[in-house]
């Protein structure tokens, strides 16, 4: 019986092949797509899930208020963990992370290799109690215990030794300490949100034998045991923490507590600052929604295509039935031929899918492999979602075929009666509400990406190289910088903590007058002289901070301060009144406002401008970064120079640069992809669509090839025959473009959009952009078949009356 109706489907796929190569083509492509998307949305879901006791693990963070102002972050002190083991029997293990080279770059050399380093950790001798990540060689439980031990991943080894056999070798970190390789590990797995290079053991850092509550630079991660409460462990933890901490917190409202977030949770649903990329829940949400609803644009063409022929059938069924084949065997026959298409949709989806894997990771930065695609878990859900959508697709069709009476069935046709031909509008109007859907979005995305990168940040970050500075460079740096300037090519230099795309520096700030317990949290950060005017940040009131500000320093430990105009409300001055004003950074640092500054960007445009301080610093070395303006002109050639100097002037470290303007833009690498990825599958979107509108249409002019032909002996013209076939389709378009447009404004605008603190309005160019478009697409695929049936020439058609 199956192979009766294997047979049957495959005869009637062939006896109607243009119909069947479209159902195969939309079910195909929409499957590709959502192939592709299903990859990528599994990889986000995985990421930290290799971890074998995962569901354990949690990471403490640090939660403060002063002065009304709230920060969340992602860090704690070194005195967490120590505390909490001591204190709570559920806590079975944790571990310190820690990655100093993601502010200063190290410097690691061997031999005569010398590279500059960014993923450069340090962890407590328990990291491999707690994580699973595989040791190769070495003893897990003893590679981070000594001081100056570093483990190497396969990678980082074989970049410094070109072997995997590195027990015993010697690495130089920021040429002056000599660490020793105790253990070799494998690759970091790419779905894990701890990436590094270098893992150097905790007991190296002069913070291991301290236990500070309010230097929080450190990451905390605990293993809990398995029957513990974690709401209540925070609860007793945090009454720990208020007592360790109440002489410090003493303002009415402010307070210090830590969040506890599973290990699991951080990569998508973190709500602070990380140190590594991270994903977001919100765009899973989005593309499991793209890929339904494109999967259901292409079923629907196999709904419509089936219903509309279903008169077609009418007689093959009645034959069927008179000769003896009862409802359930007809239903199984249709179904059976919605399973060999949806098969063969299958078959090329993976086909496409594997062709446009290297543009798909193109797309979305990842590096997804063929066999991400062949693996026995994918496969397995591939099969239950290819019975699923072939059954789904065909039931309604099957349903309606087999039902026809063999009496009557010569008198009616299903496709003129209201009941089928209301179903094709609804599912064609459905079709291109959800193609307008994600064409407004894409537009809107694209929109918001063009906002960012034209917003004016209150600095300029254009034709700026950021190098990193260490204490050899200290030395040097007023050579450094005549020697730069010297060339032609460098308008000017600057240095700072951090760099003004993104400073985390978490600092309390009060009026020096107000109680010690009256302040408020800020953002802070040190620089030199030279700072200002090299990013050109605004001076709304006072001056620049001169060579006296760092001299007075020296000798009198008196800081002078520039705030940003956030900073001066949220204090309750003017500015009139905020200059030669007394306040006090952490209590430690003593000193007067000499400036107010114009409120600029220095994090992401999805956060409000914080109240920011600028301050100068201690010593050079607090200054991690110098910021190079280049003059217009020829980069390479401007470049070429300052790699020459650099080499003459800083033999111990590589010269390697980081433009500015690019910095800022990998803030918003994850909207630009997004961006990338919807436009891509909007497009699609709408093709599958008007795939399935051509077969209608064909369909149609099929229908009324007589009625072409009389028309035209009566003298109708091509056009008028066009408008005649489409004019009911546009009127469908029309209609789903009414419906689509308000889902899609409230959709980006509440949804995607409310995510920005800073956004461009959605306006009007990208919902008629999209309008347009849609019917212009449409318009077009139907007016090919139209006029393919009315260039016919009626002699033919009208031949046989």
């Amino acid at each position: 019986m199956l192979k009766n109706y294997l047979i049957a489907s495959l005869r009637s796929l062939r006896k109607q092949f243009s119909y069947s190569l479209i159902n195969v083509g939309g079910i195909g492509l929409g499957l590709a797509i959502c192939l592709l998307l299903s990859v990528w949305i599994t990889r986000e879901l995985s990421y930290d899930k290799f971890h074998k006791d995962a569901t354990r693990i949690y990471r403490g963070s640090l939660e403060y208020s002063f002065g009304g102002q709230t920060s969340k972050t992602s860090v704690s002190p070194t005195a967490l963990l120590p505390v909490l083991k001591k204190n709570f029997a559920e806590i079975e293990n944790g571990v310190r992370i820690y990655n100093p080279s993601a502010w200063n770059p190290f410097i690691v050399k061997t031999n005569d290799k010398l590279f500059q380093e960014k993923k450069f950790y340090y962890a407590d001798s328990t990291f491999f109690q707690v994580f699973s990540f595989k040791i190769l060689q070495g003893n897990p439980d003893k590679v981070l215990t000594e001081p100056n031990s570093v483990v190497l991943t396969q990678s980082s080894a074989k970049k410094y030794f070109g072997t995997e056999d590195v027990i015993g070798k010697l690495l130089t970190i920021n040429n002056k300490t000599e660490y020793k390789v105790t253990g070799l590990m494998e690759n970091i797995p790419s779905n894990s949100m701890i990436q590094f290079d270098f893992l150097g053991s905790f007991s190296s850092l002069d913070a291991s034998r301290q236990q500070i509550w309010w230097t929080a630079n450190y990451q905390t991660y605990l293993l809990l045991s398995p029957k513990a409460d974690v709401n209540s462990l925070r609860d007793k933890i945090n009454a720990i923490v208020k007592k360790e901490v109440a002489s410090e917190v003493t303002g009415k409202g402010d307070y210090v507590v830590y969040n506890f977030t599973p290990l699991t949770d951080i990569y998508l649903k973190s709500e602070v600052d990380e140190p590594e990329l991270v994903g977001s829940i919100q765009y899973v949400y989005i593309f499991s929604a793209i890929a339904m609803l494109v999967l259901a644009i292409a079923c629907i063409n196999y709904i419509n295509l089936a219903t509309a022929r279903a008169g077609n059938r009418a007689k093959e069924v009645g034959i069927r039935k008179v000769s003896g084949a009862i409802r359930n065997q007809l239903f199984s026959q249709f179904i059976s031929e919605s399973l060999v298409v949806t098969f063969l949709g299958f078959c090329f989806a993976f086909l496409l899918a594997q062709l446009t894997l290297p543009l798909f990771n193109s797309l979305t930065g990842k590096d997804f492999i063929y066999s991400d695609l062949f693996n026995f878990d994918f496969l397995i859900s591939a099969l239950i979602v290819w019975l699923l959508i072939g059954f789904l697709s065909g039931i309604y069709p099957a349903l309606i075929l087999s039902s026809f009476q063999p009496a009557s069935v010569l008198k009616g046709n299903f496709s003129s009666s209201g009941r089928g031909v209301w179903l094709r509008q609804s599912l064609v109007i459905f079709q291109f509400s959800v193609s307008i859907i994600l064409m407004v979005g894409a537009a809107v995305i694209l929109k918001q990406i063009d906002y960012i990168q034209n917003k004016k940040l209150g600095y300029d970050k254009e034709n700026i190289i950021v190098l990193p500075l260490d204490k050899k460079t200290k030395d040097v740096y007023e050579q450094l910088e005549t020697e730069f300037e010297r060339t032609g090519k460098v308008a000017r230099m600057g240095r700072s903590t951090e760099a003004p795309t993104k400073i985390n520096g978490g600092y309390g700030i009060r009026l020096d007058e107000s109680p010690s317990d009256v302040g408020m949290a800020v953002t802070a950060m040190a620089i030199d002289k030279d700072f200002i005017p090299t990013l050109n940040v605004k001076i709304i009131a006072g001056r620049n901070m001169s060579e006296g500000d760092f001299q007075k320093l020296k000798s009198d430990t008196i800081f002078s301060f520039i705030l940003n105009q956030s900073a001066i409300k949220e204090l309750g001055l003017t500015l009139d009144n905020a200059i030669g004003a007394k306040v006090r950074l952490d209590d430690r640092r003593k000193g007067e406002i000499v400036a107010v500054i114009e409120d600029f960007h220095f994090s992401s445009l999805r956060e409000k401008i914080r109240p920011l301080v600028l301050f100068t610093a201690t010593d050079s070395w607090d200054l991690s970064y110098v910021f190079v303006r280049l003059k217009p002109g020829d980069l390479n050639s401007s470049l070429h120079e300052l790699k020459s100097i650099c080499a003459n002037l800083l033999p111990h470290r590589p010269f390697e640069y980081e433009f500015l303007d690019q910095r800022y833009q990998k803030l918003y690498d994850k909207e630009q992809r997004m961006g990338n990825v919807t436009t891509v599958f909007a497009a699609l979107a709408i093709i599958i669509a008007c795939l399935g509108l051509l077969g209608l249409v064909a369909y149609a002019a099929a229908q009324k090839t007589k009625e072409i032909g009389i028309r035209k002996v009566l003298g109708a013209t091509s056009p008028s025959i066009v408008g005649l076939i489409t004019k009911s389709y546009m009127k469908l378009v029309l209609i789903a473009i009414l419906i689509g447009l308000p889902s899609a404004y409230w959709v980006m605008d509440r949804l995607w959009l409310g995510g920005f603190a800073y956004h461009a309005t959605i306006g009007l160019a990208p919902l008629i952009l999209a309008s347009v478009a849609c019917l212009f697409i449409a318009f077009t695929t139907a007016s090919f078949q139209a006029l393919k049936a009315a260039w016919i020439d009626p002699a033919k058609t009208l031949r046989s009356e």
